[in-house]
């Protein structure tokens, strides 16, 4: 079970400082957040320095459909042809094009996995559906006809929203399950921007599920999600090979309104703390709350024993020695604990669904007891999402049977 990081902007040495921690695995690297001679220079440091580190590369070509999208430094790749209609993909000799010349760039950047170019699939009965297809096919035949040994993902990106077109995406899942290639790269384009552990319903996320499951288990291919977060763990459970997740909440969950079209800003988001215990990511000074205002077991229960724990027990108040940079730190390390501790290193799919279960309902008990203190969170840090998580895991054990 692997973490990436999901790179965002302005990454200074945030990488170096989690891949020396043990905290993460390996890196999903953004042309669009970082120039090439930048990335081109971090990819020889990885490979002098961390070489057991996994690297992919998402060309994020998705943006080519998108006039107005925040592009950043991807229309100075070579690779990335610009804003394109979808005329442009009449021709399975363009679509070809497209596909030789992003494997070509990850190639030359020594990426451990190739990543086939994608369109972002509202539903999967529209025409990007197929052109996703086709895209990946010609990747496939790229790789193929040149003799190139490294492994191929193909890479999809589709809206929260076309999780709940059942049959439709059981159809789909039949046609890419014949894929002749080593994985999928997953992102999930999700609805609402706001961070948090939610999904919009449990019919959606029991699907990602299945669907997740079916590649990984089923029909043996390795799949990544990106942009994963906590609730990751889940498609960790369900078989995922590995999980991306970043430092900037638009790199930890993906939407349009933050990655691709443009923002308008904002403040910046208030420091956090991983709760493994609850789940959750919650506000440092909600963790205040809880230090004053509770038992000191229950405080206690809900840090997620992590080496930056010391520095929230060193204080009178949690926040009082807490930094941005540390919760971007403490973020990857409790979510890798989640991955070994919860799982246990089980390979059984029921046996880590039980597991997950069992987080899920002593999750819910801890907030229960907060309560009883009149502990007050905001929505981003409740147990709303407990309920959605642990209905969607049941739905999906009666699709899967397991």
């Amino acid at each position: 079970m692997k973490l990436f990081v999901q790179q965002g902007y302005g990454k200074g040495n945030k990488i170096h400082q989690a891949l020396d921690n043990g905290a993460v695995d390996g890196v999903i690297l953004s042309p669009r957040d970082d120039t090439e001679d930048n990335l081109r220079l971090f990819r020889k440091d990885l490979i002098d320095n961390y070489p057991t580190a996994e690297t992919l590369l998402d060309p994020q070509f998705y943006y080519t459909l998108y006039m107005d999208g925040t592009t950043k430094n991807l229309t100075n790749y070579s690779y990335y042809p610009g804003h394109l209609t979808m005329s442009a993909f009449r021709s399975i000799r363009d679509i070809q094009k497209y596909a030789e010349d992003a494997i070509n760039f990850q190639l030359s950047m020594g990426a451990d996995y190739i990543l086939s170019p994608t369109l972002l699939i509202n539903s999967f009965s529209d025409r990007q559906t197929q052109i996703c297809m086709s895209l990946a096919e010609e990747s496939n035949n790229v790789m193929k006809t040149n003799g190139h040994a490294k492994p191929l993902l193909t890479s999809l990106v589709f809206s929260e929203s076309a999780l709940n077109e059942t049959d439709r995406l059981n159809e789909f899942l039949n046609e890419i399950s014949v894929l002749d290639l080593e994985g999928f790269y997953i992102t999930v384009a999700r609805n609402n921007k706001d961070y948090n552990q939610n999904f919009d319903s449990d019919l959606a996320l029991a699907n990602l599920l299945y669907f997740i499951y079916s590649l990984s288990e089923i029909n043996e291919f390795k799949v990544v999600v990106g942009y994963a977060d906590i609730i990751g763990l889940l498609y960790l459970g369900v078989g995922a090979y590995g999980i991306g997740t970043g430092w900037h909440n638009s790199s930890r969950k993906f939407t349009v309104q933050q990655r691709i079209l443009p923002s308008t800003g904002g403040r910046l988001p208030r420091e956090r703390y991983n709760s493994i215990p609850l789940l959750n990511s919650i506000l440092v000074s909600e963790l205040d709350s809880i230090a004053s205002n509770t038992p000191s077991g229950i405080f206690q229960s809900v840090l997620s024993n992590t080496v930056e724990d010391k520095i929230i027990l060193a204080g009178s108040n949690p926040s009082d020695a807490w930094s941005r940079a540390m919760s971007h730190q403490q973020h990857w390390s409790a979510i890798k604990k989640a991955s070994i501790d919860i799982f246990k290193g089980s390979k059984d799919i029921s046996t880590r669904l039980d597991h997950l279960e069992n987080a899920i309902t002593n999750a819910m008990s801890l907030y229960t007891l907060m309560e009883r203190y009149a502990v007050q969170l905001e929505r981003a840090s409740s147990r709303v999402h407990l309920n959605t998580w642990q209905s969607a895991i049941r739905l999906f054990r009666g699709i899967a049977n397991v």
